[in-house]
């Protein structure tokens, strides 16, 4: 059903491109220069993902070694191919392996996959109170509004604690961190997304694509939001028509669209070959500090 509705969604992508355009756009990309820069954002950004990982186990005294969880969290991006929802509940499986009951383990991985898309949006949100006027979605405005809205509400409900919730097993993880713990959570997941949202707006200045550092501060976190969504395999179709909506006034449809299919297919070689080193260094490597292999 995922791959269904994200070809239906691609082939509404195609339908308004005119192919000669699309051909003369992949025609003078630039390939060598979008792969490189790729590659090394790609490295970074499984290191700063690690730690911004790490500080959250801590933060949910869940505690793993550190070479460990940069080695599980590079072997799930083998699952990005799927979908960065499934690639998260690889890294929760790998809890429950390493001693953490189902349940816990799963709420583990909401507090990780809930602490990255609040940093997004706060993120967006920041860069959208400074550079608003100059944006060309003024709307998107109500869109930060209702989302930092829900987010507050969360944090006074972790504050509350109201029991029926609190001492279910599948959400105590994130109760018994607290607004301490989700603080210091956030504040390692920082990094992270400030080093993807620049690294992913200068793979969109590289391909030739003329977006403003403020625009793309507030833009590209909603993009990624928007790919990491799970009802198209690895944001197959959504990525694309997202790219289109919130990144047209700087460039051609034709352009933008090509950008996303070559981005979108070295991500995925990307993924496949860190993914692949990192599953065979994690089979080495113990689950927990002093554990024999």
């Amino acid at each position: 059903m995922p791959w269904l509705v994200g070809v239906a969604i691609l082939a509404a992508v195609f339908a308004r491109i005119r192919w000669a355009e699309l051909r003369d756009a992949l025609g003078h990309g630039a390939f060598v220069s979008l792969a490189l820069t790729m590659a090394l954002f790609s490295v970074i950004q499984l290191g700063s993902d690690s730690v911004a990982t790490w500080i959250g186990l801590i933060a949910l005294r869940m505690k793993r070694p550190f070479g460990k969880v940069v080695a599980v969290r590079g072997a799930t991006y083998l699952l990005i191919v799927l979908s960065y929802v499934v690639s998260q509940g690889g890294f929760g499986y790998y809890l429950n392996r390493s001693g953490e009951r189902p349940l816990r383990a799963t709420g583990a991985t909401l507090f990780l996959l809930g602490i990255n898309f609040a940093m997004l949006l706060v993120v967006t949100s920041i860069a959208w109170l400074f550079v608003r006027d100059q944006l060309p979605r003024a709307s998107l405005g109500w869109t930060l509004v209702a989302g930092c809205a829900a987010f507050a509400v969360y944090l006074i409900i972790i504050a509350i604690a109201p029991s029926p919730l609190a001492q279910r097993e599948l959400l105590s993880p994130l109760f018994q961190a607290g607004l301490r713990g989700h603080a210091f959570a956030l504040a390692g997941r920082l990094p992270h997304v400030l080093i993807m949202v620049i690294g992913t707006w200068l793979t969109i200045r590289v391909w030739g694509i003329d977006v403003p550092l403020a625009a793309g501060l507030t833009l590209v976190p909603i993009w990624v939001i928007v790919s990491a969504l799970p009802i198209s395999p690895a944001g197959l179709g959504t990525a694309q028509a997202a790219l289109l909506y919130l990144f047209g006034p700087y460039a051609s449809d034709a352009n933008l669209l090509a950008y996303s299919i070559v981005n979108f297919a070295f991500s995925m070689i990307a993924s496949l070959i860190i993914g692949s080193v990192c599953a065979a260094i994690s089979r080495r490597l113990p689950d927990q500090p002093g554990e024999a292999r």
